[in-house]
């Protein structure tokens, strides 16, 4: 088990808005005109300038392009590498559960890293498990993309909204090689398994799972842990492949010796947890494509795999346009 070396500021999902509003305001303060459910279908290249051909026939002439098209936006990117002819290679994709217990059984661990990095290596086929996005006292939530329900989680600063339990998801990570280019429909196939059977997000008791049954609503009464999403009971084994199941129970059992009770019966497991990443198309240290002037950013581009690192590739990309700008 190996915890990672990474500073995290937790701004809360309530202040998370605010600062939004701010930097939207600061925007229009400065003359940046923001155009909303705008659909771009098409990047085009011509000559020294980008037209960017909007949904309804628009069209718009730019002399960069930033494309930064979030998760959801992952395979519109890829058929737009496509289109430009610029080379790319196969991401992987996540794919797992979120596991939600109470909060003392990680505090230890969350009182002196807020959100707890930790990489396991299976040791029956090798695989990397990962935690990813661990919210203390925060709220298991589903996500809607591009129509398929999936789960994630949040938290909030204020004390006062603390739910008692904490939640992370374990993401079983497979790096796919030829012919397989795209891993992101992979992806969403197995959460489309979860909608199928379920209408959404899945919820079975780990203690179920390890028997081989199915949690029905009657069981998930009688725990003593109280689901902070109301998910429907069901089979986690009927939506995830064995080789993604036995990985993360493995991890689950590893996770119990250094936070002892995450193994117990009533732990909740959330499903299904799919991080979206697009073929990750070729890129200079400016990330910068083969087309000069075309940047790429985020984790729908799948350039980064995270909100600070996506953040952070924006950052990078306005201050190289910014320096190009006052020369």
């Amino acid at each position: 088990m190996h915890l990672l070396n990474a500073k995290v500021r937790h701004l809360g999902t309530e202040n998370n808005l605010k600062i939004m509003l701010a930097i939207h305001d600061y925007l229009e303060e400065h003359g940046i005109e923001i155009k909303c459910n705008t659909q771009v279908d098409n990047i085009k290249k011509e000559k020294k300038n980008y037209t960017l051909e909007l949904k309804g026939g628009d069209k718009i002439t730019v002399p960069y392009v930033i494309a930064a098209p979030g998760r959801a936006g992952s395979e519109w990117f890829l058929d737009q590498c496509k289109a430009l002819g610029l080379s790319y290679v196969s991401n992987q994709v996540d794919i797992g559960v979120r596991v939600e217990v109470p909060a003392q059984v990680f505090k230890p661990i969350t009182d002196e890293v807020y959100e707890a990095k930790l990489m396991y290596r299976t040791k029956r086929y090798g695989d990397l498990v990962r935690t990813f996005c661990m919210n203390p006292n925060g709220y298991v939530v589903a996500e809607n993309t591009d129509g398929i329900i999936t789960v994630n989680g949040h938290s909030f600063s204020d004390p006062k909204r603390n739910s008692g339990n904490t939640n992370f998801a374990l993401l079983v990570s497979n790096k796919f090689t030829e012919p397989f280019k795209e891993p992101h429909k992979y992806g969403k196939h197995i959460a489309s398994l979860s909608n199928m059977l379920g209408g959404g997000v899945l919820v079975q008791r780990f203690g179920d799972l390890i028997k081989g049954r199915r949690t029905d609503a009657s069981r998930l009464k009688k725990g003593w842990l109280r689901p902070t999403l109301s998910a429907i009971p069901g089979d986690l084994s009927l939506v995830l492949p064995k080789r993604h199941l036995d990985n993360i129970i493995e991890m689950i059992y590893a996770l119990d010796k250094i936070a002892p009770g995450t193994a117990n019966a009533d732990t909740l497991l959330y499903g299904v947890e799919v991080k979206f990443y697009s073929a990750r198309v070729a890129l200079n240290s400016k990330l910068e494509t083969a087309l000069s002037n075309l940047f790429a950013i985020g984790d729908g581009a799948g350039i980064t795999r995270g909100l600070s690192q996506a953040s952070a590739s924006g950052v990078a990309v306005a201050r190289e346009i910014s320096k190009r700008l006052n020369k």
